[in-house]
């Protein structure tokens, strides 16, 4: 059996490691999160393609889903399977997050992109979800959340096929 000297191992192992520690770091309004003020950590998976971009839309109650009304936009690349956002919110309060997964990244909504919101509520060609169905109270820390992307498939919405 041959001789493998251990310090020839550490930097092989760092390269195999590191691609996943990039994976899964956290982007966005990384400083809110790290220092424990009011934010929401997104945890997205369901991606039918890892490609483009994801668009998070911040609301409060009495501006929900209204264009112009939004508290919040923050646009970050799709990297990996799922990915980690933080999202700062203005202070402690009940807020919904509706997303964006712009598959081609021109900034439009195709019929190809999938959606999400706060709390994974159900979606339907036929209405938007309620305010009550995505809300989620943040305190005066990091809240931790997961969506779940959902994408058209012909008249109804669901997850990704394959995912």
């Amino acid at each position: 059996m041959p001789f493998v000297r251990p310090f020839l191992l550490v930097p092989t192992l760092a390269l195999l490691v590191a691609p996943a520690a990039a994976s899964s770091a956290v982007v966005g309004d990384v400083a809110a999160c790290s220092i424990g003020h009011p934010a929401l950590k997104v945890r997205v998976s369901g991606f039918k393609r890892v490609a483009g971009q994801l668009r998070f839309t911040l609301y409060d109650r009495a501006g929900w889903l209204r264009k112009g009304a939004s508290l919040k936009k923050l646009r970050v690349p799709v990297t990996g399977s799922a990915v980690e956002v933080c999202v700062a919110v203005p202070g402690p309060g009940t807020y919904g997050l509706a997303l964006h997964h712009d598959l081609n990244a021109d900034k439009q909504r195709d019929r190809s992109d999938g959606a999400g919101f706060s709390r994974n509520p159900r979606l339907s060609l036929m209405s938007r979800p309620s305010f009550a169905s995505a809300e989620v109270s943040v305190g005066p820390s990091v809240h931790p959340i997961a969506i779940e992307l959902r994408y058209l498939h012909g008249l109804t919405v669901g997850p990704a096929r394959g995912s």
